[in-house]
């Protein structure tokens, strides 16, 4: 069981997802700088994805007694994404991984994120239009990226309460 969830949040998703968790498991939920978690409590650290490295989790491993991580980011998630977030994240196999879409805000990104992220919506779009049908996931990336705003197709943490209350 989770004592306790972190979130590193830049435009909202992240929090978002802490607040379902906390609810739907009846713990508390603290912004990374507002957490105190004791040593023989476990803490799930949720944080966005920039470059393919989750937002803090180096400093969230060495500060926090991590159990699991969840990982946000815009892109659909695949079967083979949280084995490549592990990898590329150097996180050991006792804490477990979950991948989730989040939304994106243009508008709340600080400015050095906001200049990245016009660049990759560039790329990502391109991408997209090589397709010819979009899975819900892709659909709700493809209006991310085409407008700057958007939410994720779904806001689903079932996996993450299955492995909670395991």
């Amino acid at each position: 069981m989770i004592d306790v969830i972190v979130y590193n949040s830049e435009t909202g998703s992240c929090k978002r997802y802490a607040e379902l968790l906390s609810e739907a498991l009846n713990v508390p939920a603290k912004p990374f700088g507002e957490a105190v978690v004791l040593p023989d409590k476990k803490a799930m650290y949720i944080s966005w994805l920039t470059a393919g490295k989750i937002s803090g989790l180096g400093k969230a491993m060495k500060t926090l007694p991590v159990a699991a991580v969840v990982q946000v980011g815009i892109s659909p998630v695949r079967a083979d994404t949280a084995a490549s977030t592990r990898k590329a994240n150097k996180i050991p196999d006792s804490v477990a991984v979950f991948c989730k879409q989040g939304g994106l805000h243009m508008s709340k990104l600080s400015g050095p994120f906001r200049a990245i992220m016009t660049v990759v919506n560039k790329k990502v779009l391109g991408d997209l239009k090589k397709k010819t049908e979009l899975d819900a996931q892709e659909k709700a990336l493809y209006q991310m990226v085409t407008t700057g705003e958007g939410e994720p197709a779904s806001w689903d943490i079932d996996d993450i309460v299955a492995w909670c209350k395991k």
